[in-house]
C-alpha cells in the first residue's frame, strides 16, 4: 500500500467484516512529540489473543472466500508503523471489538504519506451506511491544537429518513470531511 489512508481503508473494512456497528477512527498529529497516530476502534466481535497474533502473521487470513491464505494488510501496516520509528498495537477481546493504535514518527524520512484521508473516509461512511462511524482528527503544533469531529450517528438522527447515500448528503459529507481536514491541516500529511 502506498500511503496510510489505504491501510485505513483496510482497517475499516476488517471492522465491518467483523459486524462492527460503530467505528471511531482517530488520526492525531502532534508536531512537539513528532508523531502521527491511527487509532481504529471497533464494536464487532473481536478477537482473541491468538487470534490477534495470528492477524499480524502475513500467512494468515480470517477471510474464508480468498484463494491465497494470506492476509497482507495488518502485517504491513505494522512493518509500515516500525520502519518510520513507531509502534503497533492490537487489543480485543470476543464480544468486545478490538482497538488498533499505530504511531509514526511524524518526520521520518521512511514514513509513508498520510495520502487521501477524504476520500478514504468519505468511502467508508457511503460504502457502509449502516454503520456509524465518528471521526476524530486532531492536530497540535506550537501549543495550539486544532480539532474536527465528525459523526454519522447525529447526521443520520438529523434526516430522518433520507440516506447517507443521497447526492446532497454525499455533498455535505464530503464538503465537511474537506473543511475538517483543511481546518486541521491534515493535508499536508
Amino acid at each position: 500500500m502506498q500511503d496510510i489512508s489505504l491501510h485505513l481503508l483496510d482497517i475499516i473494512e476488517n471492522s465491518v467484516r467483523a459486524n462492527a456497528r460503530n467505528i471511531k477512527v482517530r488520526v492525531i498529529r502532534n508536531v512537539q512529540k513528532n508523531r502521527l497516530r491511527i487509532i481504529v476502534d471497533d464494536d464487532g466481535v473481536g478477537m482473541d489473543s491468538h487470534t490477534i497474533e495470528m492477524a499480524q502473521n502475513p500467512f494468515y487470513t480470517s477471510k474464508a472466500d480468498r484463494e491465497k491464505k494470506v492476509g497482507l494488510g495488518i502485517p504491513l501496516f505494522k512493518q509500515n508503523a516500525e520502519l518510520s520509528n513507531g509502534c503497533f498495537k492490537m487489543a480485543s477481546e470476543p464480544g468486545f471489538g478490538t482497538v488498533l493504535t499505530v504511531d509514526f514518527e511524524l518526520d521520518h524520512i521512511d514514513r509513508m504519506p498520510l495520502g487521501n484521508l477524504k476520500d478514504t473516509l468519505l468511502g467508508a461512511i457511503i460504502g457502509h451506511p449502516e454503520v456509524d462511524f465518528y471521526i476524530n482528527l486532531s492536530t497540535k503544533d506550537k501549543g495550539v491544537e486544532q480539532s474536527f469531529h465528525f459523526d454519522t450517528a447525529a447526521i443520520k438522527e438529523e434526516l430522518g429518513g433520507i440516506p447517507l447515500t443521497y447526492p446532497d448528503v454525499i455533498e455535505y459529507i464530503d464538503q465537511s470531511l474537506f473543511e475538517g481536514i483543511q481546518n486541521t491541516n491534515m493535508e499536508d500529511v
